[in-house]
């Protein structure tokens, strides 16, 4: 018995036909199989009186029933939401050709079979049950996130107002002391970060040759005929072999791509054996990226998924690489993300500084308890554990951050591999640029919004929540933190022309404003190290970083603006260009 079955009793099943043969065959087949024959009608009323009356769990619509307009009935008949086993005759026309095609429940041939009648009514009672169960997963779905959208519109109000009004009343009373107070937060989380990061990372132990994992690349794909090539030939180039066979797949999702990438990849396909392709189409393409990875993961093969964004390119070796630091108990690893158009201009290159210092975040998280975090391009993690953490959430703005906190509060690992590295293209233009930003500041929001109650509650180390907090509030501090670094450079300008002249005073002890000042530098100096430039360029990069972050003021307006009048999620994705010269 189904679950349809135990909670209605014994399926209701009804037939729309005058033919008193097949009435009499009907009843004797359904009741034969235990379900119960309320049976029939062939006028329009009595049909809608009977069905309203009745209720029944499917219904038999008999094609040779004379005076009834079918393909109306039917239209009408999907009001009640009851599967429909279409029965036809010798006669077969257009009429009958539209209802086989719009009923997915099924149909039968006169004469009909006991068998395959007693077939029929189970698969499309089922299949209905199915049907229904998941249309209402997906309106609690719905239901769930139009909540979540809510708080997180109230809560970016709140935030907005705390701030300014923060600001506000340390430019009237021209005292900004609390402020030094509150930025110890984020100055120690920086400190500390920078402490850990010159540290050595562990060691990891390698897979044996014989046991090295089969990997799934996906590489979501919309509107992206300028580098889905270059992409494509650089990933299935992959020196990761077992024994003479490829030891990987290439999954390229073609989420309704309206440009020359449905094209491209057919004709890539010939040449490369790793390379499946899976094309979505509207209305389901065009949702989000999270729903596009859940695709392909139910057709991967992998113990491995890797993801790449469609504008990535990598050595032969990273695949061999990155996944060595998968082996034992860890759940994730997020790789180095370079640019490979860093030198295009000014943009460009503060975006590859700004790679390499959140590269050097996450070598700290990884010295602190594997407690790092995905970012999209050049994460790889355990199939298992996406599944465990509930798989992608096709809702989630920065679906990567998302499936990181999931795996992190069933007390999953997440390492940092700096040894090998995406490229990347950069965002070259500064409105596309903040359109992109607007979005990853969106999703710490939303993941800091809602997840906050379950972090709290999550039986997991008090570090391993502060760790978490402190990486998704990031953007919630930085109004704060670049009005205090403008108040500190007013003074000094001030102190410089008008000697002892304070425009707003700040009186916390020395010690306190002198780490508050300091705690920028140490981190992004370790991390420009790291690929040693000359003092001249390293300099040259420090300044301009420096003046670089002070997008984040305009940044955070943006994104609550955006937070507080969005009326649904939605996906924006980063065009990218190509090369010139692929």
């Amino acid at each position: 018995m189904t679950e349809l079955e135990l909670i209605q009793g014994k399926p209701k099943i009804f037939t729309i036909s005058s033919d008193e043969f097949l009435l009499s065959q009907i009843k004797e087949y359904v009741e034969d199989y235990d379900y119960e024959d309320w049976g029939s009608a062939s006028e329009s009323e009595d049909i809608f009186t009977k069905i309203d009356t009745i209720s029944p769990n499917l219904i038999f619509l008999d094609t040779e029933i004379e005076g009834l307009d079918l393909l109306s009935l039917t239209g009408d008949l999907e009001l009640f939401n009851v599967p429909i086993i279409i029965i036809v005759g010798a006669l077969f026309d257009e009429t009958i050709d539209k209802l086989l095609m719009s009923n997915p429940f099924g149909y039968l041939l006169k004469p009909i079979d006991k068998d395959e009648l007693q077939r029929a009514m189970a698969v499309a009672l089922k299949k209905h049950e199915q049907n229904t169960i998941n249309v209402k997963l997906a309106q609690d779905k719905i239901r769930e996130k139009n909540i979540e959208l809510m708080i997180e519109k109230s809560d970016s109000s709140l935030l907005l107002v705390l701030c300014i009004s923060l600001i506000i009343i340390a430019i009237l009373s021209r005292n900004a002391t609390w402020l030094q107070w509150v930025l110890l937060i984020p100055t120690f989380a920086m400190l500390l970060n920078s402490i850990m990061s010159a540290k050595k990372q562990k060691k990891i132990v390698k897979y044996e040759e014989e046991e090295l994992p089969f990997i799934s690349v996906f590489i979501p794909a919309h509107n992206e005929e300028y580098t889905i090539e270059a992409t494509v030939r650089s990933v299935c180039k992959s020196d990761y072999y077992l024994g003479e066979e490829a030891n990987f797949e290439v999954i390229v999702i073609n989420d309704g791509s309206t440009d020359r990438t449905g094209e491209i990849l057919a004709g890539l396909k010939k040449d490369l054996p790793q390379l499946k392709i899976v094309t979505r189409h509207p209305p389901r393409s065009g949702k989000g990226k999270g729903f596009v990875l859940n695709d392909a993961l139910t057709l991967s093969r992998g113990e491995i998924i890797g993801v790449f964004d469609a504008d990535t390119q990598i050595k032969t070796d990273y695949l061999y690489t990155i996944v060595q630091y998968l082996n034992g108990d860890i759940d994730g690893v997020q790789s180095r993300v370079k640019m490979w158009n860093r030198d295009e201009n000014y943009l460009a290159r503060m975006q590859h500084v700004e790679f390499a210092s959140f590269g050097n975040t996450l070598i700290a998280k990884d010295n602190l308890g594997s407690t790092g975090f995905l970012g999209g391009n050049g994460q790889f993690v355990k199939k298992s554990s996406i599944i465990e953490s509930g798989r992608w959430d096709g809702f989630a703005v920065t679906e990567d951050l998302n499936l990181a906190i999931k795996i992190m509060l069933n007390n999953g690992k997440i390492r940092y591999c700096g040894e090998c590295a995406v490229y990347q293209e950069a965002v070259t233009e500064w409105r596309a640029f903040f359109r992109q930003r607007v979005r990853w500041a969106i999703g710490n929001f939303e993941t800091l919004f809602v997840y906050l109650p379950q972090i709290l509650r999550a039986k997991i180390s008090i570090a391993r929540k502060f760790n978490i907090l402190e990486h998704i509030s990031f953007y919630s501090f930085n109004l704060l933190i670049f009005f205090g670094f403008l108040v500190t450079i007013l003074n000094a300008i001030s102190w410089f022309f008008f000697h002892d002249f304070t425009v707003i005073r700040m009186e916390a002890p020395f010690i306190v404003g002198f780490l508050s000042m300091i705690a920028f530098f140490p981190g992004i100096i370790l991390a420009l190290s790291r690929d040693k430039p000359s003092i001249t360029s390293f300099l040259k990069d420090l300044i301009k970083y420096y003046i670089y972050c002070f997008h984040l003021i305009p940044l955070f307006f943006m994104t609550m603006k955006t937070m507080m009048t969005r009326k649904e999620r939605k996906w924006a994705k980063t065009e990218h260009k190509g090369r010139k010269d692929q």
